[in-house]
């Protein structure tokens, strides 16, 4: 790209961002960024279905909570995050077809030559001649070369297709594995987390509903003016895996976002939730880290904390947010607690 296309793409950048964070103040629409990721695509016209259900609730005139902007992000613009999943899925039916046209071949080979055997057999029935006999053996000989070369061709190409399905299946996994990660911790995605929500909603017993807990680091901001980012990237992995190693089974962690977190306790009461909850606050209250180009300690390490209990019926972002007002309650009432939501 030369100078005069990046100056245009920054041109085309600053206009798009000049026209977006106006509409979104119009809107109610707070400029997360997630939420920028949405309306940018909007305005942009990248995404038209995108667009088109923007328009139809600006149309009903319905309010843009944060439930509906999480429903946008995650539907329209994290959904396409698995452009590279597909692209291997495409890949693998173009092997699967070709293995198949392969068959189609071989199989046209295999009743060929049982044609020629079956000719063969009726030829030596009627024929009492040895030197005819010698040339149909000399026919069967040469076909049956033919069919081994044949059959090896198909075995080689096989073999060549297998390994390139093995390697297209390994691409596949580590694609889906890539869109429903985060990258900085290796925990969940928020998108691999409310997926997790639904398939545990819908798979509980009334008497057993998920508890959810939703922690953050406190005074996480303080600990990157102090130390910088580098430190505060070290502390957001520490704390991931803190989460990771306490929970157990069927139990999610998830980075929901900056230094937030989220715990998924499927079929848990609300004592066992606060339970887990207040064992992983106290392993980080009690951690001492020291920075590892001075060695030097750094201060204590707390998170506040929010736990609650599923509700029949109840909306999933609605469950999420009790949990997380049960959290800013937690950081309200001085922080390094957990408080259960009402």
């Amino acid at each position: 790209m030369n100078a005069a296309d990046t100056e245009t793409g920054s041109e085309k950048a600053a206009e798009i961002l000049r026209l977006t964070l106006p509409l979104m103040s119009r809107q109610g629409v707070p400029a997360t960024p997630k939420n920028y990721a949405v309306w940018y695509a909007h305005v942009a016209g990248d995404n038209p279905e995108l667009s088109s259900e923007i328009e139809r609730l600006k149309a009903a005139e319905q309010k843009f909570s944060p439930a509906i902007n999480d429903r946008l992000y995650r539907d329209f613009i994290a959904e396409h995050d698995l452009t590279e999943v597909e692209q291997v899925r495409s890949d693998l039916s173009a092997v699967i077809t070709e293995v198949g046209h392969t068959l189609t071949g071989a199989d046209k080979d295999a009743y060929k030559f049982a044609s020629v055997l079956g000719g063969f057999a009726d030829n030596l029935s009627q024929s009492g001649d040895l030197h005819n006999i010698r040339g149909l053996l000399g026919e069967l000989i040469e076909e049956t070369r033919s069919m081994r070369a044949s059959t090896n061709s198909i075995q080689a190409h096989f073999e060549e297709k297998s390994k390139q399905v093995e390697t297209l299946q390994e691409q596949l996994h580590a694609e889906r594995i890539r869109a429903v990660t985060d990258p900085l911790t290796g925990l969940f995605n928020r998108f691999a987390l409310f997926e997790k929500l639904e398939q545990d909603i819908e798979e509980m017993t009334d008497n057993a509903p998920p508890s959810v807990i939703m922690f953050d680091i406190d005074h996480f901001k303080k600990i990157n003016d102090t130390h910088g980012h580098l430190i505060g990237d070290r502390v957001i992995r520490f704390v991931a895996q803190t989460l990771q190693r306490n929970i157990k089974g069927q139990d999610t962690a998830a980075r929901f976002g900056g230094e937030e977190f989220t715990v998924v306790l499927p079929a848990t009461p609300i004592k066992g939730a606060l339970a887990v909850a207040e064992k992983i606050r106290k392993v980080v209250e009690v951690a001492q880290l020291v920075r590892a180009d001075t060695k030097e300690p750094l201060e204590n390490i707390t998170i506040s904390a929010g736990v609650s209990l599923y509700r029949h019926g109840e909306d999933l972002m609605d469950f999420i947010d009790r949990a997380d007002r049960a959290l800013y309650k937690s950081k309200n009432d001085g922080r390094n607690r957990v408080t259960i939501s009402t």
